[in-house]
This record gives structure tokens, C-alpha cells and sequence, in this order.
């Protein structure tokens, strides 16, 4: 006999009953459809509670990491929750010419170029924890990358965002010794808004942009 799990109109699966007796085949029927009513709640419940995880950890737009995970995970290794052992990297990635895109060709425009932008590093740090910090502001930690392997990686995203028309101004920190991540962080940071000075005195016109 085959019982089809519903709820809300939906059939997540089915439940087989074999060899049972017939003579019990009623009283079985009446167990087996209550039994089915709330496995499938209990089944829909999971599937729920996975949708609301994922949407409060998961940047809808790019597919990664949002702010608040990226929040979460710092905090971690900041109270000592979570270990980070060195070397690792932080990397601050700002998309430019967001505004100029919106502004032009309007904020459909903007937002397929914030999902490039999120490829290439999807791509590029497919094996490192990459999250959108802002608006067109990313930020990856990768655990156990030294400079060498960095350099390697920053190839790649030139690379890639020639092949997908996006640019960034990318500021880099490599931890060796006992610095906390806080630190390098900051340092990340201030590296990146170097780079994009440097984007900005080669195009003056899109100062602001």
C-alpha cells in the first residue's frame, strides 16, 4: 500500500506498508494515513527551518555569505569560539563602477554586475569563505593561503573579471604570527581604499561612481 506524504497540497514523498496482514487492513490504513499527516509536518518543518537558515546566512542577490555571517564568523574567532591559525588572509574586494552602471543603464544592470563580480570570486575562492560585506563590497578569509598562493589567485580574478567586464580595487592582508583578525582586517581595508585611489587619479571622471 502506498501513502503519498502531502502538506499544504504538496507531496514531499511517499510511505510504503508491506507485508502486513490483510485481515488488518483497515485498522492499518487508519494508522498509517495519521502517521503520514505528521511525518509530512514534521518533514515540511525541517524544510522550513533549512529555508529560514540559509536566507539569514545566504546573500540572495550573489549566492554567498551575507554581512551577518560574515559578523557571526569574526565574532567567533574574536571570543575564541572558533580557532583561525596562520597563515591566512584577509581580502577586501570593492566593484568598481556600480553607481555608474545604475546610474546609466539602471539598477537591473547594477545587480547582474554585483553577480558577475560575486563569479569571479565564487570561482576564484571556491575553497575559502567569501562574503558580501556591502553593497559592492566583498570580503574573503582564506585559511592557510600564504603570499605565494595569493599571487596565484589574484591572477585569477584578473582573469576572470576581464573575461565577465568587472573591475575591482582589491586590498589584501597576509597573517603570520599572532596578529588577531580584527587587525587584519583593518589593514585589508586600508589596502583596498589605496587601490581605489590609485583606480581613481587613472579615471578621474569616475570619482564618486
Amino acid at each position: 500500500v502506498l501513502f503519498p506524504l502531502v502538506y499544504n497540497g504538496t507531496t514531499l514523498g511517499y510511505l510504503w506498508a508491506i507485508c502486513f496482514n490483510v485481515e488488518n487492513t483497515i485498522k492499518i490504513k487508519e494508522a498509517l494515513e495519521l502517521t503520514t499527516f505528521f511525518v509530512a509536518s514534521e518533514i515540511a518543518n525541517h524544510q522550513l527551518l533549512r529555508r529560514l537558515e540559509t536566507l539569514s546566512s545566504i546573500d540572495t542577490l550573489t549566492g554567498v555569505k551575507n554581512r551577518n555571517t560574515m559578523n557571526a564568523t569574526v565574532d567567533e574567532f574574536v571570543s575564541g569560539a572558533r580557532s583561525i591559525k596562520a597563515p591566512y588572509t584577509v581580502i577586501f574586494a570593492d566593484l568598481n563602477g556600480l553607481k555608474q552602471v545604475n546610474d546609466s543603464i539602471g539598477h537591473n544592470a547594477g545587480d547582474q554586475l554585483i553577480q558577475r563580480a560575486a563569479s569571479v570570486l565564487r570561482e576564484t575562492f571556491a575553497d575559502c569563505d567569501v562574503f558580501r560585506a556591502g553593497g559592492d563590497e566583498f570580503m574573503i578569509l582564506a585559511q592557510g593561503m600564504d603570499e605565494k598562493e595569493l599571487a596565484a589567485r589574484q591572477k585569477d580574478i584578473l582573469r576572470l573579471s576581464a573575461e565577465r567586464d568587472v573591475s575591482f580595487s582589491v586590498g589584501v592582508h597576509v597573517v603570520h604570527g599572532d596578529e588577531d583578525i580584527l587587525t587584519a582586517m583593518h589593514m585589508a581595508d586600508q589596502d583596498m581604499y589605496a587601490v581605489k585611489e590609485q583606480y581613481y587619479t587613472i579615471h578621474p571622471d569616475r570619482r564618486g561612481r
